[in-house]
């Protein structure tokens, strides 16, 4: 814990992997060694997980060194044709009309997934249940999402300089003892390459999201959060675990900008669908594909 010299205490996130205190919250970029450290590890956690073969977390099939099996995966609400700028449906992937006449404070936005059924339980497993190995197949399906939005044309934007993850309110820290964004965020850094560092503060709580409308949901988040150096000229990608109206990304974009950074995108494992457009979907995508 550190106290800035305004007086506000600062909680650093729990999922910092390579912080030395329980609860700093100093930026640190991972020296190269434990950089290296941490992927052999990995690298060793999955070779075992290889040799033990897994059972489906969904449909309890074997699924090899997956948590979610083949069939599974491909049942899941996948979004394939959407808005670049705000990840909601939109023909032919073109920017939606409602981005054209209100841009957001991100340049790009991207999901995963659709935030339905079986996505919303699982998510909710990691969230609140703490079944933090979930985290490894969010990522995965995010990092895969990311590649196939850049695709391989010379006009693609450059990758971001920096991920980094939505933090929790302090409180709501403590009590969970993880932040789900950071794991997502920590396994998506080392699967793309791409450094991932604690660029955000959560100055100001505000209620659960789920519990509020569309109005009071930007108001609530607003000027929560600011950046925790200087990011001139830098790129960033912020991850979250569920994309719902996109006020918290949008108020979590507008204090990188205000520290300077020229790029902010939107990332996250799923997107939530307006009311008309998500009841569509059907009631279980994996009982079909595992039957």
């Amino acid at each position: 814990m550190e106290t800035h010299r305004s007086g506000r205490v600062h909680y650093g996130t729990l999922s910092n992997g390579s912080a030395s205190e329980f609860d700093s919250g100093r930026f640190r970029d991972a020296p190269p060694l434990a950089a290296i450290t941490a992927s052999v590890v990995r690298g060793l956690h999955c070779a075992a997980r290889g040799a033990l073969p897994q059972s489906c977390v969904l449909c309890a099939a074997p699924a090899g060194g997956a948590l979610i099996c083949g069939a599974c995966e491909r049942g899941l609400p996948r979004q394939r044709a959407a808005c670049p700028r705000c990840a909601l449906p939109s023909p032919d992937g073109a920017i939606c009309m409602a981005c054209v006449r209100a841009p957001s404070p991100f340049d790009a936005a991207l999901a995963a997934w659709i935030y339905a059924w079986p996505i919303d339980r699982l998510l909710q497993q990691l969230k609140y249940g703490g079944r933090l190995a979930l985290a490894e197949p969010f990522a995965h399906a995010l990092a895969r999402a990311c590649r196939e939005a850049r695709g391989s044309g010379a006009s693609q934007p450059a990758w971001p300089d920096m991920l980094v993850a939505i933090p929790l309110a302090p409180a709501r820290q403590r009590s969970r003892g993880f932040n789900q964004a950071q794991e997502i965020a920590r396994r998506l850094a080392t699967e793309l390459g791409l450094p991932s560092a604690l660029g955000l503060e959560r100055v100001r709580d505000a209620p659960p999201q789920a519990t509020q409308g569309l109005r009071s949901r930007h108001g609530s988040v607003k000027g929560a959060f600011i950046a925790q150096r200087c990011l001139a000229g830098v790129s960033v990608a912020i991850v979250d675990d569920v994309m719902t109206t996109g006020a918290t990304l949008a108020a979590a974009a507008e204090a990188l900008r205000a520290a300077g950074a020229r790029r902010v995108e939107a990332w996250a494992v799923a997107r939530t669908l307006p009311p008309d457009l998500s009841t569509s979907l059907p009631d279980d995508p994996c009982s079909t594909s595992c039957s």
